[in-house]
């Protein structure tokens, strides 16, 4: 396994990126900041986002004890693309990737299309992941009707005919991101749609498609405390899909903010307290 730091023009302000060449060849790429001796905590962005797409304010992560590692999703930004792709082989990348960063004990952080993929390495990972949050993380396949109407047509599209789905996806990708509310990270969240869509859709239509059929695991196996944020004002993932995430994850805490799909950025720093606090707190 080789570590390749690569500093790029977008991002060399706001952190450290590197790549990890993991068995099989492919590079996983991410960005490395906050407090280097802090607790480890694995950030996975949501659909149509990168590395960049954080708080433009790294000292936070610092403030609170973490190392983020923001980590794109194959054929997403610095990553390279896979051939096949699933929730079980993400957890496996986040295997060797910590492996090879030597890092034993981890927390995951999921937000949107990232929600799923943080609970794809609890459930895999039961010894290594301390506690998994997700914060308006998108639902098991069979809750599929809780999303919006476009969404769910998007996801049947991928699953049926994916080639289709690139021009509206390309589309969606060169709008201008929702606001968060705050001008710094509104910079943050487009650069990291930018970055994301740098290569195409291609990776978020076999995300999509990945995201609807199963996702090889039982949500109510994973043992893993598991903390759910979502947004009262949130049409994309609205809160029943926290509600009844609660009710199928044996170790669960709901929290229901008044805000929308973007409340990661409002929450940040309550988002990592959270990722490194003591289950029992």
């Amino acid at each position: 396994m080789v570590l390749e730091p690569r500093p790029t023009t977008a991002s060399e302000a706001r952190g450290v990126d590197r790549r990890v060449r993991i068995p099989g060849g492919r590079r996983i790429g991410f960005a490395d900041v906050g407090d280097p001796d802090g607790f480890p905590v694995l950030y996975f962005p949501g659909g149509g986002d990168s590395r960049l797409t954080r708080h433009p304010d790294d000292s936070i992560s610092s403030d609170v004890g973490v190392r983020l590692l923001a980590i794109e999703r194959p054929g997403c930004g610095l990553s390279d693309r896979a051939e096949r792709r699933t929730l079980a082989a993400w957890a496996r990348d986040m295997e060797q990737l910590t492996d090879a960063l030597v890092i034993d004990r981890f927390a995951v952080l999921g937000w949107s299309a990232g929600g799923p993929h943080a609970l794809a390495v609890a459930a895999a990972l039961p010894d290594r992941v301390t506690k998994a949050v997700v914060v308006a993380g998108m639902p098991v396949p069979e809750w599929l009707d809780l999303l919006p109407d476009d969404l769910q047509k998007m996801m049947r599209l991928v699953r049926r005919a994916p080639a289709l789905a690139w021009r509206p996806l390309a589309r969606w990708g060169a709008q201008p991101v929702v606001s968060t509310g705050d001008a710094d990270c509104d910079r943050a969240y487009a650069s990291g749609r930018v970055e994301s869509f740098r290569r195409g859709p291609r990776w978020l239509v076999a995300e999509l498609r990945v995201l609807g059929l199963p996702w090889g695991f039982d949500v109510a196996a994973i043992g893993t405390p598991v903390t759910l944020w979502y947004g009262e004002r949130d049409t994309v993932c609205p809160p029943e899909i926290g509600c009844r995430f609660e009710h199928a994850l044996p170790s669960a805490r709901l929290v229901v903010t008044d805000d929308a799909h973007q409340l990661i950025f409002a929450h940040w720093r309550e988002v990592l307290s959270e990722a490194v606090a003591p289950a029992s707190a």
